[in-house]
């Protein structure tokens, strides 16, 4: 983790939310981006013994619930890719829509790289459109053009909650990584934020960044359905 510098001890971190400094100028936080950031950040820090569990991979390389969510043909919104991705072995319950219906269910996991799924659920549970997202980081980010939400490099934007920041690690133009804004320390353009994703380390962690640190590509916020 960085040492916060001097210049930000007056400032209150939440973690949950977001923080203004006074006079630096700083877009509000939509209600959108709250519910989504909210759902980010409860998946991290949720007690319940089933969203515990799920928070890490098990039996295997990739094998995660996330993907699983969206992999499994008896959930509503299954994304018709069952076959390129078979059971892994865990399964736990969670909330998915069974014949319309929001229920509590067994979701069979499944193992792919799995941030994009993650980001993906946080948008999706939040309310946000989600049409045009899929397991790939680089969805987020025509996902952002597609809907007039992205915020590329040079742009000046500082980031807000509920935003997906993607992440180009090796700089060589592939979209790596994807996450969720949930919080921040500085509202400025060089600021330092948190993220929730997933498939950090293999599990869902929190994860201070910079706001145009080298491999941040832009940042895709959620957009109304």
């Amino acid at each position: 983790m960085k040492t916060i510098r001097t210049a930000l001890t007056a400032l209150v971190v939440v973690a949950a939310g977001l923080v203004a400094v006074p006079g630096v100028a700083q877009a509000a936080d939509t209600q959108l981006g709250i519910d989504v950031g909210n759902i980010a950040w409860e998946q991290f820090t949720s007690t319940n013994s089933d969203v515990v569990y799920r928070r890490e991979e098990r039996s295997g390389a990739d094998c995660n619930f996330y993907t699983g969510f969206w992999a499994d043909p008896i959930n509503d919104r299954y994304d018709g890719l069952a076959s390129q991705y078979k059971p892994c072995g865990p399964v736990s319950p969670g909330y998915m829509y069974r014949n319309g219906s929001k229920t509590w269910d067994d979701v069979q996991w499944r193992p792919r790289a799995w941030c994009a799924d993650f980001a993906k659920f946080a948008f999706y549970w939040g309310g946000a459109k989600y049409t045009g997202l899929n397991a790939a980081a680089a969805s987020f980010r025509t996902y952002g053009i597609n809907n007039g939400t992205w915020h590329g490099r040079g742009s000046g934007y500082i980031p807000r909650k509920g935003d997906a920041a993607v992440f180009d690690w090796d700089g060589n133009g592939s979209m790596d990584h994807v996450a969720i804004v949930t919080s921040y320390y500085d509202t400025t353009t060089d600021g330092d934020y948190y993220v929730v994703g997933g498939n950090q380390s293999n599990a869902v962690t929190h994860l201070l960044h910079r706001n145009w640190e080298s491999s941040v590509v832009g940042y895709a916020s959620p957009a109304k359905k």
